[in-house]
C-alpha cells in the first residue's frame, strides 16, 4: 500500500496550551500504516481569535477591562513572545499546503475551535483538498459541523480507527463512504451517516507522536515555573455524570451505539513504558497526567500505580473530585512525586450544585478533605464555575464562602458555557437563555447566554475579582465591589488591588515547591524567555 500525504491541524488560539494526545496518536499511527504525516498548529501565528469565532449568535467578548484579570494563577516567564511566527495563521497555513500538497486534511476541533478551523480551511479550498473534521464538537453536533460549506466529512465518536480506515481505502482508491463513525455529504446533499464502532482498545493504540509538535510546545507553566512537560492517559472517559461536562453523553452514546463502555483505564505496563520514554528520550522533567478524575482507581490499581512511578523520578500533577480524596492515597502520592493536585468544586452552594451541577458532597466533607493535602506539603487549586443557568450573583457568592474555607495555592474560576452534549446544553436552549446555533467560546471569558438574574457585565467583573473576594479580609469586600465594575474608576482600583494581592498571595516563598522532586534543569535554549 503507497500511503496518502495527511496533513493533521491544530486551530489553536491559545499559546500555552497543552498540546492533545489525540494528534500526537493519530500522527503515530497513521505513520504506522504508511502514511505521510505532517501537521500545522496555529498556536504560535499572528491570530486574532476574535476575527474568527464571532458569528450571528455568538456573543463578541466584550471583556477587554478584564479578559485576563482574573489572579487566579501564579505569574510565570511566558515563551510566547519567543514562539510567535510573524505572519499570518492563513499565509502559514497556506505555504504548508502549497509545499506539503496533502491528500487529506484532518482537522481536530472542540466547539471553541471549530469557527476558527472552518474559516482556516476556507482560505485553502481552492486546492480542492478533501477534509475531515474531528473532535467532541462533531461528535455531538455532526449535522451542525456539516452544515459549514467549509467541511466535507466529520468523525463521531473516537477517531484512531475513523482515520485510519479513510486513509487506507483512500491509498487504494477504494469507496470510504462506509466507515464507521464517518459522516459524509452525498451528492444529492443528504448527510451519509455510519454507524460507530466500538471504544479503541486503549492499550494497543500506540505511544503518540509528540515529536510532530514544535519542541517549545513542550513547555507549560505550572505554579509559577515553566517545565519541559508531557501528557499521560491513564484513563479515557469518566465514570461520572456532571452536568456541564460531556463525558457522560460519551458513555450514553458508546453504551447505546456499541457493546462496549467508553470509560476505559489503561494497563500500567503500559503506562510505565510511556514515561521511561518520556522522561529518558524526550528528556521531560514534568508529567500532566491526562485523566478527568486520576483516583479512579480501586485501591489495589491506585499500589499499582505508586509501585510503578516510584521508579519514574519525575513531578507530576494530577486533578480529580474533591469526594475522592483519602489521606493514605495524597500521603504516599506526595512521596513518589505528587507536587501539585487540581480538584474540581464548581459550585459552593449544596442544593444548587447537587440539583443543576449533579454533584452530590457536603461542604463539611470539601472541608475536611482539603485540610489533607497541606498535611504533607503538596499545593492544591480549586476549580470554580460561575454563571450557570438559574445562577445568581448571591448565589455565587456561596462558591465564594467555600473558597475562604480552604488553603489553595490557586483557584480558577470559570464563566459557565452550555457545550453541545452536555445535559445543560439542552436545559439552556429550551429556557430560551441561547439560540440553538450558538457556539461557545474558548477560556470562559464571558456568557454566551442571557441569564435573567445575572448579566454578562456582573460575570466578567465577579470573575476578575473572584479571588479577591476569596483571599482578602472582608472589611475590603466593599472596595472590591468597587473592582468589579468595568469603568475606568473600576479598572483603577482593580489594578491597585491587583498588584496588593500579587505582592501578598504570589510572593516567592522560602522553600520554592517548584523546585522539589525536579531532576532536570528546565531546558531553555533557544527560548528567550520573558518576564
Amino acid at each position: 500500500m503507497t500511503g496518502i500525504r495527511v496533513l493533521l491541524v491544530y486551530p489553536n488560539q491559545r499559546s500555552e496550551s497543552l498540546m492533545p494526545p489525540a494528534i500526537a496518536i493519530f500522527s503515530a499511527i497513521l505513520k504506522e500504516r504508511g502514511h505521510i504525516v505532517e501537521l500545522f498548529d496555529s498556536t504560535n501565528y499572528d491570530l486574532d481569535a476574535d476575527d474568527y469565532i464571532s458569528t450571528t449568535y455568538t456573543k463578541s467578548r466584550d471583556d477587554s477591562k478584564g479578559a485576563v484579570q482574573n489572579l487566579l494563577a501564579r505569574p510565570y516567564e511566558s515563551r510566547a513572545d519567543a514562539l510567535l511566527k510573524h505572519e499570518s495563521a492563513v499565509d502559514g497555513l497556506t505555504s504548508m499546503v502549497t509545499e506539503f500538497k496533502p491528500d487529506l486534511i484532518a482537522v481536530t476541533v472542540t466547539e471553541s475551535t471549530f469557527l476558527l478551523a472552518t474559516q482556516l480551511i476556507k482560505t485553502i479550498r481552492s486546492f480542492e483538498i478533501p477534509n475531515i473534521f474531528g473532535g467532541v464538537f462533531t461528535t455531538f453536533a455532526p449535522e451542525r459541523a456539516l452544515g459549514f460549506p467549509e467541511v466535507d466529512m466529520v468523525c463521531v465518536g473516537e477517531g484512531e480507527n475513523c482515520l485510519v480506515d479513510l486513509c487506507d481505502k483512500m491509498s487504494k482508491g477504494e469507496d470510504y463512504s462506509k466507515v464507521t463513525n464517518l459522516w459524509l455529504k452525498d451528492k444529492d446533499g443528504s448527510i451519509i451517516k455510519n454507524s460507530i464502532s466500538n471504544p479503541v482498545n486503549v492499550n494497543e493504540v500506540p505511544r503518540g507522536d509528540f515529536k510532530i509538535f514544535e519542541d517549545g510546545q513542550l513547555y507549560r507553566p505550572m505554579y509559577g515555573k515553566l517545565y519541559r512537560m508531557m501528557p499521560v492517559e491513564t484513563h479515557r472517559g469518566c465514570p461520572y455524570q456532571c452536568s456541564f461536562c460531556n463525558s457522560p453523553a460519551q458513555s450514553k452514546l458508546y453504551s447505546r451505539e456499541t457493546s462496549g463502555s467508553f470509560f476505559r483505564k489503561r494497563a500500567m505496563d503500559k503506562v510505565y513504558e510511556d514515561l521511561v520514554y518520556f522522561r529518558d528520550v524526550m528528556k521531560m522533567e514534568y508529567i500532566y497526567f491526562w485523566a478527568d478524575t486520576f483516583f479512579a482507581w480501586s485501591e489495589k490499581e491506585f499500589d499499582e500505580f505508586c509501585e510503578m512511578y516510584a521508579d519514574i523520578g519525575l513531578p507530576f500533577w494530577c486533578q480529580t473530585r474533591i469526594e475522592t480524596i483519602k489521606e493514605n492515597r495524597i500521603k504516599t502520592l506526595k512521596e513518589i512525586g505528587l507536587h501539585l493536585m487540581g480538584f474540581g468544586m464548581e459550585h459552593g452552594n449544596e442544593e444548587f450544585r447537587e440539583k443543576t451541577v449533579l454533584r452530590k458532597y457536603t461542604n463539611a466533607s470539601a472541608i475536611e478533605a482539603l485540610k489533607i493535602p497541606p498535611k504533607y506539603d503538596v499545593p492544591f487549586t480549586v476549580n470554580n464555575i460561575i454563571g450557570f443557568p438559574g445562577e445568581t450573583r448571591e448565589l455565587a457568592f456561596d462558591t465564594i464562602e467555600l473558597n475562604r474555607q480552604f488553603q489553595s495555592a490557586q483557584m480558577s474560576c470559570s464563566i459557565f458555557q452550555p457545550y453541545s452534549g452536555t445535559a445543560l446544553r439542552g436545559m439552556c436552549e429550551e429556557a430560551g437563555y441561547l439560540h440553538p446555533d450558538t457556539l461557545c467560546p474558548a477560556n470562559s471569558e464571558n456568557t454566551v447566554m442571557t441569564l435573567p438574574n445575572f448579566t454578562s457585565e456582573q460575570l466578567i467583573g465577579l470573575k476578575r475579582t473572584f479571588a479577591m473576594y476569596a483571599r482578602f479580609p472582608k472589611d475590603r469586600w466593599p472596595e472590591i465591589k468597587l473592582a468589579e465594575e468595568l469603568t475606568p474608576e473600576g479598572d483603577e482600583v482593580w489594578t491597585r488591588l491587583s498588584e496588593e494581592f500579587t505582592q501578598e498571595f504570589f510572593a516567592t516563598p522560602e522553600v520554592d515547591i517548584t523546585e522539589q522532586g525536579n531532576p532536570f534543569e528546565v531546558e531553555t535554549e533557544g527560548l528567550t524567555l520573558q518576564p
